[in-house]
């Protein structure tokens, strides 16, 4: 169900990427007029590569909204795009991970993220710069971010994760104060929003001051009124915590796995998950559609933006005569209207409706 990850069974942290939607397309279908392309959203055509969508919430507590993000990719491509009130972001950029981040909040300060795929959230906060600071040996992360094609500046998902659970260690109270479990709860792609709750809860507790010379960085932790809330220490035990990269780890917002299925949605679905009740309308056929259920979708669509700017819309089965003809999205509900016009004309319209498991 990614749009570009080798991990085919994970899905998005953001929005579902389906590498093929002739499921989606049911009318199309059953007369055999559809069949998978390739596995990317946005075809390679003539040596370039693919675009894909870079994802996340960018929060100190407070969502940074308003401002660019910068990403950049494993071949120095980069790319901006601006966050949403909600601090919300989605950069479009030519496929080459991991990426790396950089978002500046309204006060000036800098705050980073990585991301080793573009089907991963990369939330950008005090929490992930701290985790880079450690994986980048306390070294720029500006400098950092401008050398990011180089192998030797770049960091691996592995040594990111690896500081992350530095980071859980040392906030362990924090976090689970906040009702999250510092045991697996990846700071970069947990999925959030910026309301005083879970992972925002921590961030509303903490606040994060870096400084960097010419050859290292120091940080302190406080509290919101300036007292020390912790000290860093690189050599923290973190025997029990077990992060990865699979969506929902650390709490509500996802099962790893997404189960696509005709009719009724799962009796026993994961909580905290999404499921997709998918229906059809469409003219000229002779037998009504059945309607398909997606369950496990680590959240839904933030925002039209979202629903409508790719992750649905743009991923219509490869062949000729057949275009979108409207897109909307009113939470928890978006539909999309298209036409087949070769061999058949056939109108028809998807509704997905997104419910909180």
């Amino acid at each position: 169900m990614n749009r570009q990850s080798n991990r085919s069974t994970r899905p998005s942290a953001t929005a579902p990427r389906l590498r093929c939607l002739a499921w989606l397309v049911p009318a199309a279908a059953a007369l055999g007029l559809v069949g998978c392309g390739g596995g990317s959203s946005t075809t390679s055509t003539g040596g370039t590569a693919a675009t894909v969508q870079v994802k996340g919430v960018a929060a100190t507590g407070a969502a940074i909204a308003g401002a660019t993000v910068n990403v950049v990719n494993a071949n120095g491509v980069t790319a901006t795009g601006t966050t949403g009130s909600d601090g919300s972001f989605s950069v479009s950029i030519s496929d080459g991970a991991p990426f790396a981040l950089s978002v500046k909040d309204a006060a000036g300060k800098e705050w980073y993220s990585f991301a080793p795929d573009a089907a991963t959230t990369a939330n950008v906060t005090p929490l992930t710069t701290l985790a880079l600071l450690d994986a980048n040996a306390q070294k720029s992360l500006a400098e950092m971010w401008t050398n990011w094609a180089n192998s030797t500046q770049r960091l691996s998902a592995d040594a990111v994760l690896a500081s992350a659970k530095k980071v859980n260690a040392t906030l362990r109270n924090q976090i689970t104060a906040a009702g999250l479990d510092a045991s697996a709860l990846n700071v970069f792609s947990h999925s959030f929003t910026p309301n005083h709750s879970g992972l925002d809860a921590v961030l509303d507790a903490m606040r994060l001051s870096y400084n960097c010379s010419a050859s290292t960085c120091s940080q302190t932790i406080t509290d919101a009124s300036g007292n020390t809330l912790a000290t860093w220490n690189a050599s923290i035990s973190t025997t029990g915590i077990a992060l990865s990269w699979t969506a929902g780890a650390g709490g509500a917002g996802g099962s790893g796995t997404v189960n696509v299925s005709l009719g009724a949605c799962s009796a026993t679905p994961v909580a905290g998950t999404y499921s997709m009740v998918v229906q059809y309308t469409a003219t000229g056929l002779p037998a009504p559609i059945p309607d398909i259920c997606v369950d496990g979708l680590p959240e839904k669509p933030a925002s039209q933006a979202e629903f409508c700017g790719g992750d649905y819309s743009s991923q219509m089965p490869d062949m000729p005569g057949i275009s979108i003809t409207g897109c909307s999205y009113a939470d928890p509900v978006g539909t999309i209207t298209a036409k087949i016009t070769s061999p058949l004309t056939i109108d028809y319209a998807i509704k997905m409706t997104f419910v909180k498991r």
